[in-house]
């Protein structure tokens, strides 16, 4: 692996967390349906439904869960996909929807291959007000008993929270590569140092040096002593 691939890594994981979501506004008592969609030019492929951001992998508190061509986990009947599975059409229904199923839902399409799958995240807001009547509100967007989506930027704590996440890990990335770099270099050193010792050891020319030292070094204890000798004898 490339090391700009393990310090970017991080950050393109956690791109959504930062980027926006899709909006989805129902009415309490009505059905709501979260669109999700892919291509099926590869073939079908497995996908969940949970509730949350979508994690590194698979989904979180899973809702449901499919092989690709029929349904294989259901966590509530409400829970429906009424779409065509063989075209890629994953989209979520949730009937009689209440006021706690607002909150975030995550679409995943597995693919094969690392960072491949699909992910959508989605947000609901179920409205408490059911009486059917349609009404436009000053933002221009139609309110009624029927569900409709619209771009919604993320809560500033969301985006903040995000490149939090993603300035940690990156500094931990960064920091690991360089404890990597310098023990790499202490060894290479360490073991340069060693094979100069070696090397000098078993050099004839310097073993021959400290030879002529060492005799040196005697002779000269030998002079001293003589010298020591001649003045006891007078």
């Amino acid at each position: 692996m490339q090391p700009w691939v393990a310090i970017f890594s991080p950050i393109l994981l956690l791109t959504d967390a930062v980027v926006s979501h899709k909006q989805v506004n129902g009415v309490v008592g009505l059905s709501a349906t979260l669109s999700c969609a892919y291509s099926t030019a590869k073939g079908v492929t497995t996908m969940c439904w949970g509730r949350g951001v979508c994690p590194v992998s698979q989904c979180s508190d899973v809702i449901i869960w499919t092989n690709g061509s029929h349904v294989t986990f259901r966590k509530h009947p409400r829970y429906k996909l009424k779409g065509n599975l063989l075209e890629g059409n994953v989209s979520l229904t949730i009937e009689n929807v209440a006021q706690t199923d607002s909150g975030l839902y995550c679409c995943r399409v597995e693919h094969s291959g690392w960072f491949n799958d699909m992910k959508l995240t989605l947000s609901l807001d179920i409205k408490p007000d059911g009486n059917g009547t349609v009404t436009q509100s000053s933002d221009g967007l139609w309110h009624s008993n029927q569900t409709h989506v619209s771009l919604a930027q993320n809560s500033w704590m969301t985006t903040s929270k995000g490149l939090y996440i993603g300035i940690c890990i990156t500094t931990v990335v960064l920091l690991t590569v360089l404890v990597v770099v310098i023990t790499k270099k202490y060894l290479c050193v360490r073991n340069k140092l060693e094979q100069l010792n070696l090397v000098s050891l078993s050099d004839p020319q310097t073993g021959a040096l400290q030879s002529a030292c060492e005799v040196g070094v005697r002779a000269e204890d030998n002079i001293y002593i003589i010298e020591d000798n001649l003045y006891v004898m007078d």
